[in-house]
């Protein structure tokens, strides 16, 4: 690949996006950085950044589905909850926190064997999303709790009296009042799962964690481990700045 792939162009470049950060630098960076590679590294850049993104927002999208009803069932049965009931929600609870507590790159190695019965493999970026989206969801799972468990009481309670169900409480009221913070639960894990999926690239996922260990890690090229660093950073950034929009409108 050569030894010196960081050249001072890039230097140039990553100076001047730190001292102006924008929505529209973030494209132009992205661009300008896959530039300094030679021409084949940069199809492979792209090709790794594309596979993050897929496996990112996939994972996430799959992760709040599987989030979604035990952190509705969570918010029902705890106390004062619609549907009161601890046992079954120190149960539920219990079974969570313990999903919380495996290391997860351990938890993506015992989950590859389910990838293949369900995608028919276990390596790639596809048979990734599937121990990516069970290790995320139990962290998400809490952060929906705690953001249901935010909306004031006193509006459950008027609900109530006016003759609400339970259905209509949890879908019209708790999901409305907490949008804001279900967006902000959405965009931290996001920002989480590119971490990890940087992570399931040491086991053969794919993405730019795989570029950074095989290209960079492997062969002691700092410069192509700086590089990858850079393009997640700006990546993080940019979710997390959109986030920031959507979260503010939706509190409008």
């Amino acid at each position: 690949m050569g030894d010196s792939i960081l050249n001072e162009g890039f230097l140039d470049r990553t100076k001047q996006f730190c001292d102006e950060f924008s929505f529209e630098s973030i494209n132009t960076t992205l661009i300008n950085t896959f530039k300094t590679f030679p021409i084949n590294f940069e199809n492979i850049l792209k090709t790794a950044l594309n596979e993050t993104l897929y496996m990112s927002f996939m994972a996430t999208f799959l992760g709040f589905c599987l989030a979604i009803i035990p952190a509705i069932l969570l918010t029902l049965y705890d106390k004062n909850g619609l549907k009161e009931n601890i046992v079954f929600y120190r149960i539920l609870d219990f079974f969570i926190n313990t999903l919380r507590a495996f290391p997860f790159l351990i938890l993506i190695i015992v989950l590859l064997p389910l990838s293949k019965i369900i995608i028919g493999t276990s390596i790639g970026t596809s048979a990734a999303i599937i121990p990516l989206s069970i290790g995320i969801a139990p962290y998400l799972t809490k952060m929906l709790e705690s953001a249901f468990k935010e909306v004031d009481k006193s509006t459950i309670e008027a609900a109530k009296s006016y003759g609400a169900t339970n259905l209509q409480i949890i879908f019209k009221i708790i999901f409305v009042e907490s949008l804001p913070n279900i967006i902000n639960s959405i965009v931290l894990t996001l920002i989480f799962t590119i971490g990890f999926s940087a992570l399931a690239g040491t086991i053969g996922g794919g993405g730019l964690g795989d570029i950074a260990i095989r290209y960079g890690y492997e062969r002691f090229n700092t410069e192509i481990m700086l590089q990858t660093i850079i393009i997640l950073l700006v990546l993080v950034q940019a979710v997390q700045i959109i986030g920031n929009l959507l979260y503010k409108l939706s509190k409008k």
